[in-house]
């Protein structure tokens, strides 16, 4: 008798440490569920924005859901660490396995607001996540980390004196100290001492999507122009990265400034003021079109692996150490790309850095 209870008693310790085991897990994904729900919320903003295509909304620092505004304090945000808008970024009231709001680090350069200055391709993060030490960099290019503070540890206060106040949210380990706008930030194996979970946004997460959208504006806007003029064209190409169409250019940048034969404004379109102003993306696109939709109508088409095409977009990818630079080279990666002739070829590298081509059709 002694030994079947001394049995059932074993059975029943391992099954309650594999049930507390599971229950942890359970709690686990369902945190990095919503870390990923917030991360895909901020990325469709950035997306979506209609005056700064891939800028974040400041952090919330009053705990009422909504996003700080940066006219209200000049153009910044009143702190760069806070918790996540969720009622700016439409989202459910996110809450962790332990209750709490997620809280969210911004760098400054991806804030909603001009005085940033240039928001495009060439612009990168530059917060640092280390993962359980400072030796150890998860990446020196984020742009933004989403925290899930867990439950409160020792030295932390939270009652509603204290509620808006990171470091009674936020853990430190490793020397790093999650705590502190700017950063660095860390994540780490959790203990008695560090519990937050982090999930971070890269200039790699984030720039792919933000361009794919300007991209198709582009498009748009050359497409309207194809319909509206009287040629029924495409304009030609701008010479030099000034902006300004060349007659008989079939190879450039998007004339977003001056196009040619007829100008944007006479065919009633207007290019978008962060397509022209200090954002710069119309410098981040070659663009070629086929001469038979020139305004000479003769020539033939291009071809883009092997596709015949009206029109070719190129992003021309985050700047290296050579630009700015009057070399076709230093901004168009391939070779079949850059040697001046109607023949395209989807680009073979995976890296998130490498061009990337739109076609019409």
């Amino acid at each position: 008798m002694v030994v079947m209870l001394v049995g059932i008693a074993a059975v029943l310790l391992v099954y309650g440490m594999v049930d507390t085991t599971s229950a942890a897990l359970r709690r686990d994904q369902d945190t990095a569920a919503l870390l990923a729900q917030a991360k895909q919320a901020l990325i469709g903003r950035a997306v979506a924005d209609s005056t700064r295509p891939g800028s974040l909304p400041c952090p919330d620092i009053d705990d009422d859901g909504s996003a700080e505004s940066t006219v209200a304090y000049g153009g910044v945000c009143p702190n760069y660490i806070g918790r996540l808008p969720w009622k700016t970024l439409g989202l459910p009231d996110l809450r962790d396995a332990s209750g709490e709001r997620l809280w969210y680090a911004l760098f400054p350069a991806f804030r909603d607001h001009s005085s940033a200055g240039m928001l495009d391709v060439d612009t990168k993060g530059g917060l640092t996540v280390y993962q359980d030490s400072s030796a150890t960099v998860v990446t020196l290019q984020a742009v933004a980390v989403i925290f899930a503070p867990g439950l409160v540890i020792a030295g932390q206060n939270r009652d509603p004196a204290s509620a808006n106040n990171p470091a009674n949210y936020l853990d430190a380990t490793g020397g790093v100290n999650n705590a502190i706008a700017g950063g660095p930030f860390i994540g780490a194996q959790p203990s008695s001492t560090f519990n937050d979970k982090l999930l971070v946004i890269t200039t790699a997460d984030l720039m792919p999507p933000v361009e794919r959208r300007v991209a198709r504006e582009m498009l748009a806007l050359l497409q309207s122009y194809r319909s509206l003029s009287a040629c029924a064209c495409y304009p030609w190409a701008s010479n030099d990265f000034d902006d300004d169409s060349v007659t008989g250019r079939f190879r450039g940048m998007v004339p977003i400034e001056d196009a040619l034969p007829e100008s944007w404004g006479s065919l009633g379109l207007t290019v978008p003021p962060w397509i022209i102003g200090t954002n710069e993306w119309g410098k981040r696109f070659y663009y070629a079109i086929a001469p038979n939709e020139s305004e000479n109508k003769t020539g033939g088409t291009l071809t883009v692996d092997g596709a015949a095409k009206n029109l070719v977009l190129i992003t021309t990818g985050p700047a290296g150490a050579s630009r700015p630079s009057s070399n076709l080279s230093d901004y168009v990666d391939d070779a079949e790309n850059s040697d001046g002739d109607n023949t395209f070829q989807t680009p073979s590298s995976p890296a998130y850095a490498r061009d990337r081509l739109y076609t019409i059709p």
